[in-house]
């Protein structure tokens, strides 16, 4: 390359400098949190409704759950479940967790004003009834996200306009019925916004040798037998992925890995969202936990384990949460396992990688003529107690950033027998409130969180 060449190419670099500086400025405007100052927002975790819960008003407990979420600019939760009217529904599915129609009302009642849809029980009433819930949510005035009739329609973030700002919400999770994009002639099909994940097992090393005798056994046979990668350190086995541990792993444990082409049309999704709202909230479903054994062992806890109280972290939900804060969201919101798990700050905006379950009416479903109700119920201690304790999580923004959060511990009646009151959530008792404070702590600390207790109220400051 001649002076002259070297001249103009270094002049031609100059003119895109102010370019690139504007280009950036301008992605920063555009994912910039403008909602007002004092801006609350109050996330829980599972909202498994059967009914309508007037008789609830003369409960102080309960009163004093409905005046927190309430008071917030915006609450949000994850509706795990359908709303359908068991007299005239005539769907293709009719088992799982279902809600009498005025039980919309009474989330609108409740103060919930945008929800997350995709979940492992969305489809128990088919597409019917998902088409239904739709219907008596929207009648009540409660945005969603997460479904929709096409899969871009699934991935949209949808919008709720409080008097601080307008709040958008992206949701996703790895269950079906799942939505898919068009494909050539092919119109592509609504249903859920899917993130979908590849399970591995890891093996230690001291224990690799036994899963190479069992794909031994079966070298040629089908999907459910030897198939795909099958190498010195991978070997795909009876439907399921093995993988080598790194040296001087002793205990085994799961790796996930995201579908590239669901997380890239989902953060496109959030940067889309994001400009056209002041904030965003991302939300995902899923039961995928890290360790391979056991579930939550602590205060608290009965004796014995349960996976579903598992709280340790799948490695994929901080490399989705962190994504989709670079990519605007101000907030993630997790749940599916049915306990709560670490908060962490990232970027100084919260990830809640497990909010619990906030109504837990699973042991009567909103419909009528299901038999004895004993066979849905056991006795108190049939269930670990961790099940029936969670937290509203109220997070305060001023001059685009996080001021505070206040975490208000909740349970939902765990030695209630009585139909009527389990599962409905009160302001934990201090005895109660304590223990889910000093769990989260425990849990939150490893993420480099400090949680300050106050009398019954956790306090985060970034």
């Amino acid at each position: 390359m001649n002076r002259k060449t070297t001249i103009l190419s270094f002049a031609y670099y100059l003119t895109l400098i102010p370019f690139t500086v504007v280009a950036q400025s301008e992605r920063e405007a555009q994912l910039a949190t403008s909602v007002d100052d004092g801006f609350t927002i109050a996330a829980v975790g599972d909202i498994i409704i059967a009914y309508p819960l007037d008789h609830m008003l003369t409960d102080p407990g309960f009163r004093e759950v409905v005046e927190l979420t309430r008071g917030a600019d915006v609450t949000t939760g994850n509706m795990e479940g359908n709303i359908i009217d068991g007299r005239t529904f005539a769907g293709s599915a009719g088992g799982g967790f279902g809600a009498e129609p005025e039980a919309a009302e009474w989330i609108a009642e409740m103060g919930f004003d945008i929800v997350s849809r995709p979940n492992n029980h969305a489809d128990d009433f088919g597409p019917e009834g998902l088409a239904e819930t739709s219907a008596h949510l929207e009648r009540a005035g409660i945005q969603y996200a997460g479904y929709g009739d096409s899969y871009w329609a699934a991935k949209a973030a949808r919008f709720y306009s409080s008097a601080r700002g307008r709040v958008g919400m992206v949701a996703v999770s790895d269950h079906d019925p799942r939505a898919q994009p068009a494909r050539g002639e092919w119109p592509g099909v609504g249903g859920l916004s899917p993130l979908r994940v590849e399970r591995y097992f890891m093996v230690p090393e001291d224990s690799w040798e036994s899963v190479q005798t069992l794909r031994d056994h079966f070298p040629n046979g089908s999907g459910f037998y030897a198939r795909g990668a099958n190498t010195n350190s991978e070997i795909s086995l009876i439907g399921n992925n093995f993988r080598k541990a790194e040296p001087g792993i002793t205990e085994p444990y799961y790796h996930y890995e995201m579908n590239q082409q669901d997380l890239t049309d989902t953060l496109a999704s959030v940067r889309e969202g994001k400009i056209k709202s002041d904030f965003i909230t991302v939300a995902i479903h899923a039961h995928h936990f890290r360790d391979a054994q056991g579930g939550y062992r602590g205060e608290g806890i009965e004796e014995g384990e349960h996976l579903d109280t598992n709280p340790s972290i799948a490695n994929y939900l901080p490399e989705f949460a962190h994504a989709a804060i670079d990519n605007g969201a101000d907030l993630f919101q997790g749940t599916g396992v049915h306990a709560l798990r670490g908060i962490e700050i990232y970027n100084g905006r919260p990830v809640f990688y497990g909010l619990g379950e906030f109504i837990r009416q699973m042991d009567v479903i909103g419909l009528a003529g299901r038999g004895d109700p004993q066979r849905s119920i056991g006795p108190p201690g049939a269930e670990f107690p961790v099940k029936f304790e969670s937290i509203i999580a109220i997070s305060e923004f001023a001059d685009g950033e996080l001021q505070e959060v206040r975490i208000h511990p909740v349970e939902t009646r765990y030695d209630e027998t009585k139909l009527a009151l389990r599962g409905i959530p009160r302001i934990a008792p201090p005895d109660v409130a304590q223990r889910i404070l000093r769990r989260l702590q425990t849990l939150s600390e490893p993420l480099g969180t400090t949680i300050r207790i106050q009398g019954d109220i956790g306090i985060i400051r970034p």
